[in-house]
Order: C-alpha cells, then structure tokens, then sequence
C-alpha cells in the first residue's frame, strides 16, 4: 500500500493492531488484579522488540536458504520472516527478569501475558494474508471451497488453484484456546499461572501437529530446519512437553495456588 513516497507493509500493521489491541486486555486485566496498567505499556516497551528480534533471529538461524546478503536483509521484516517461536522464547526469558526488577508476582503476570499473546497471534496471522504466504497444499474438498470466504480464496489462490489458508486455521485455533481460557477462568477452573502451561500444550499441537505439516511455504517459500528436520515442528514437541510439566507440577506440588478468579495484589 503506497501513498506517495511513504509506503505501509500490511505484515506491520496487523502486527501492530494485534499488539494495541492484547496491551489494551492486558491493562484492563492489571487493572482487575490490582496492579497498575502502567506496568504493561513499560513492559511492551522493552518486551515488544526484543520479541521481534528473537523472533527473526530464529528465523535466520534457522532458514536453510541464503535470503542474507547483508545486515539489512537480517533486520528486513517488510516482507515477513518472523518465526513465533522465537518470540515466545524471547518473551518467557524477558518476562521473569521484568517482574523480579519491578518486584511483582511472575505467575499472574503470565497468565494475562497468554491472553494478550494469543490476541496479538489471532490478528498478526492475517500479516501472513496480506503476504500470500503461510498457506498449505491446493484445496481439494468442495465443502472448503464453499465456505470460506471469496476473499480468502482470491488471497490464497495461486494460478488458478486455491491453497489452504493456514494463517486462517492457526487463527481460530488460537481464537478457540482465548475464548476457553476466557470461560475456564470466569468458571474457577483455573489456577494462577496455568494459562502457560494450557498455552505451550494447544499451540504445540496445533502448530506442530496439524499447522505446520500443512504448509508448504514459509515467509520466502522454505521450512526453517534443525539438522534436517522442521525446526518448528520440534520446538512444538518441546512446547507440548513443557506445558504437560508445568500443569502437572501446579496440580501436584503447588496445591495452594489461589484460582484465577480470586487473585488480587496488594501493592
């Protein structure tokens, strides 16, 4: 999109709605528990970038194919070349050292974090839209092809074949996780904290057991490899066993837990 000399990539402007928009949750949810929504702008600040670095980090480390002439070509995003992956790690080392420095309690925090991260996932997807990439082999069920939307099928159509929208399925599959995390906690399901570990579990699965076999491009056409096999699909391994150790240790060993729902802080 061009106006004059200025020009907007759409993979930028989605990543930013989505960011206002989870920062936006975030702080209503600080405001809920007691803490200062200020405290999540001045985390954004920092956290933000640092995610988009190590979410392009791993996505060089990891890409196969020599897209890297230079230290711009690193650094460009315009066209894509964000891996999640790396941004949640990123974020699950930025986020401890944060709360230690501002002295406030690790676990609440990352259960509003889950909640701003999937936000943020739901509407940064359709950055991928904009691009014509994360998308999965040629659609062959007639059903598919009639109920997703025309602009979905124009976007996703390459020659004349329709190809599996997978920004779109990882959207709602994320959308699915936001509204149970959402009913499980207005229902006391949930403990303090363990909106991680249902995180790392769902996403694992879906992105590395379903998502990812799909697709069949990258932001640059290619998979990012690990010793010749599909990075992604391993680190969701990782994930999933991960957030199995982490809801088994808050079931087991810290009972005393308080619910989501009664949580509040003194500060």
């Amino acid at each position: 999109m061009d106006f004059g000399v200025v020009k907007i990539y759409w993979y930028a402007v989605f990543i930013l709605t989505g960011v206002i928009l989870a920062a936006y949750h975030s702080s209503l949810e600080m405001k809920d528990i007691g803490y200062s929504k200020d405290l999540i702008y001045d985390g954004i600040l920092i956290g933000l970038p640092l995610a988009i670095l190590g979410a392009r980090l791993y996505y060089v480390i990891f890409d196969p194919l020599p897209h890297y002439n230079n230290f711009l070509d690193v650094i460009n995003i315009s066209k894509g070349g964000l891996a999640i992956h790396g941004a949640i790690i990123t974020t699950l080392i930025f986020v401890p050292v944060f709360c230690k420095i501002k002295k406030i309690k690790l676990l609440p925090i990352l259960d509003i974090l889950v909640m701003g991260f999937l936000i943020g996932q739901i509407i940064g997807r359709f950055g991928n839209f904009m691009n014509h990439e994360a998308y999965g082999p040629a659609i062959e069920s007639q059903f598919i092809l009639n109920i997703l939307p025309n602009f979905i099928k124009e976007q996703m159509t390459l020659g004349d074949v329709v190809h599996h929208p997978t920004f779109l399925y990882e959207g709602l599959w994320n959308l699915a996780l936001l509204i149970t995390l959402i009913v499980a906690k207005k229902s006391r399901k949930l403990k303090v904290g363990e909106n991680l570990g249902l995180y790392l579990i769902w996403y694992g699965i879906g992105r590395g057991l379903i998502i990812e076999p799909m697709r069949v491009n990258g932001a640059y056409g290619d998979a990012l490899m690990f010793m010749g096999l599909p990075i992604n699909i391993l680190m969701s391994v990782v994930f999933v066993a991960l957030g199995i150790l982490y809801l088994i240790i808050s079931r087991t060993k810290l009972k005393s837990l308080p619910y989501q729902m009664d949580i509040r802080v003194e500060q």
